[in-house]
């Protein structure tokens, strides 16, 4: 899980540093392009064995870490967060945080509508059920058994690591948000809940969802401020 991370984390901060410089090197691109499914290909491989790992590996110090960093992938700690800053952000006119804010919803929203979708499509069995990385039935919706992929918690909290990296062009807010993900994921996978595989392509998908989202988004803004400017 960690070396999935680990892989996941040069793609993620190459995205959020693409629009910071002005002529990046085209012979880096295919590197780039092959790390995310590469990484998935590879936690698809040892899925088994990483549960295993998992499963076998609980101590006091582990499971006290799972369930601190369990809140940070869920919506009734995330949402409210960023209705917080939001409405901080009006108050102290600050209206960049708030439209950046609001650009992170709409990255979040649009890949929990995508996590929400999948889920009962797909239909992959969780792994405490049987333990076995192989069993789907597609179009369960009425069963939580078999809504392994994608994570929900790792869909959340990756959207918003990605909203934010994607606006801020920070490396070390895009470590931090890396970091954070990776720690969500672990959690699923530790609590037997997803498979590696599940966590890792979840991180890539709500990554590139979120991430289009807000630079549609901008591209919007920046189109409406120029013809704004235009007309004076």
């Amino acid at each position: 899980m960690i070396v999935a991370g680990c892989l996941l984390s040069p793609l993620n901060t190459a995205t959020a540093q693409q629009d910071s410089v002005l002529h990046p090197a085209p012979e880096h691109t295919p590197a780039r392009a092959w790390i995310a499914p590469v990484a998935i290909a590879a936690s698809a491989v040892l899925d088994p064995e990483v549960r295993e790992w998992a499963v076998g590996g609980h101590t006091r110090s582990l499971d006290r870490l799972a369930k601190t960093v369990n809140p940070l992938g869920t919506q009734r700690r995330l949402v409210p967060a960023m209705a917080i800053t939001y409405v901080g952000a009006l108050i102290t006119h600050r209206e960049s945080l708030a439209i950046g804010t609001l650009n992170t919803g709409a990255g979040y929203v649009a890949s929990d509508l995508v996590e929400s979708v999948l889920k009962p499509v797909v239909g992959r069995e969780r792994p405490f059920v049987e333990g076995n990385s192989h069993r789907f039935r597609p179009f369960t919706a009425n069963d939580g058994n078999w809504q392994s992929f994608p994570s929900a918690h790792v869909a959340h909290i990756a959207a918003i690591a990605a909203a934010v990296s994607e606006q801020t062009h920070s490396r070390p807010i895009s470590a931090v948000g890396d970091v954070l993900v990776t720690l969500v994921a672990w959690d699923r996978v530790y609590e037997d809940q997803h498979w590696t595989s599940d966590v890792t392509a979840t991180m890539v998908l709500s990554s590139l969802v979120s991430g289009a989202t807000v630079r549609w988004l901008r591209s919007r803004e920046s189109r409406s401020s120029d013809a704004e400017h235009d007309r004076r």
